[in-house]
């Protein structure tokens, strides 16, 4: 039985309190805080900074709350002889809560953010996600995650993420869930919806009842992925412009890879050029013209000579002329 004030649990824990943690074994489960304190420190701690600012400290702790709370649980884990995942079903942070003064959601939701990475490795078990459909069905609001992961650690025998078990629900066992194939015309509004809501995948499955969002961003990242290896196999692209693929879909109503593979080459070959031509006039004005301009009227700043310019055809940026003049790119060139 876990006592309910501070001082009686130092009594429960006083065999242990003094022995450090088995940070090799807590390493396996959850990141260890870098501020590591002894169990002097731990109670000095407690009577003073603690005790003092706890309420305040309960949106952001930092890594000595940290500490203290694996401190904690460490240590009733090591008097009560359990196992890691058997803190929930012997309601370790119940208890903790009361001894500490704090709710035991909050001491939960900070907990579950220490875990580590690996632990949602776990597969599913068909027995958990029949508990997760229940409580999801019991707690329907869509802010009820936390609540539901809290539930569903102390009914099972595995620790899950309050985000691992949302995103399990909505993207794996949710029963509203469509898991036909896409047709065309879902396809084409998906890429549609990317111009107007970039991608937001959960913006874009709001107007597509019954999709998630992961499916969504699957199929996107599907379809532009086979279109960029066959760009790069026909056109020796080593940079494929997304955007360009995803315009020519639109335009064109048609995601096949090697129909969008031809039109972005031919897109890419076809450059803007201007012929320059040289005047035969002797003015000052004669050598190489665009459309009658001499041009060092357009570039000044290019050294030039009028023979190197005859039958050339050059590519150049969209260049301007004078603040009266139109750009070259709008004039009528030959």
């Amino acid at each position: 039985m876990i006592p309910p004030t501070w001082n009686e649990f130092l009594k429960f824990i006083s065999d242990i309190q003094d022995n450090e943690l088995d940070k090799p074994l807590l390493s396996q489960y959850i990141r260890i805080p870098n501020k590591c304190m002894t169990s002097f420190q731990i109670i000095q701690y407690f009577s003073s900074d603690f005790q003092k600012s706890k309420i305040k400290r309960r949106c952001k702790w930092g890594d000595t709350e940290k500490y203290f709370l694996v401190w904690c649980v460490s240590k009733l884990i090591a008097k009560l002889q359990i196992k890691f995942h058997e803190v929930c079903q012997f309601k370790v942070f119940e208890k903790l809560s009361i001894i500490l003064g704090i709710p035991e959601e909050f001491l939960l939701k900070k907990w579950l953010g220490l875990l580590k990475y690996k632990l949602k490795e776990q597969p599913w078990l068909p027995e958990e996600d029949d508990l997760l459909i229940k409580l999801r069905q019991q707690y329907s609001k869509s802010k009820d995650w936390l609540r539901i992961a809290m539930e569903f650690i102390k009914r099972s025998q595995t620790v899950r993420y309050p985000k691992q078990i949302r995103e399990r629900f909505n993207n794996v066992i949710n029963p509203n869930i469509n898991k036909n194939e896409f047709n065309q015309d879902d396809i084409l509004f998906i890429f549609q919806q990317t111009q107007n809501k970039k991608k937001n995948w959960a913006g874009i499955s709001k107007n597509m009842p019954g999709r998630t969002d992961n499916q969504i961003k699957n199929v996107y990242n599907s379809i532009i992925r086979k279109i960029s290896n066959e760009i790069r196999m026909n056109n020796n692209e080593k940079k494929v412009d997304e955007q360009v693929i995803v315009n020519l879909i639109i335009q064109k109503k048609n995601y096949d890879p090697k129909l969008i593979s031809q039109l972005y080459g031919e897109g890419r070959r076809k450059k803007p050029c201007v012929k320059i031509e040289p005047n035969s006039d002797n003015s000052y004005t004669s050598g190489p013209q665009i459309q009658g301009i001499p041009i060092q009227m357009v570039c000044p700043y290019i050294n030039y000579q009028p023979y190197q310019f005859q039958n050339i055809y050059c590519c150049f940026p969209q260049l301007y002329l004078l603040p009266h003049q139109k750009p070259i790119s709008n004039l009528n060139l030959q």
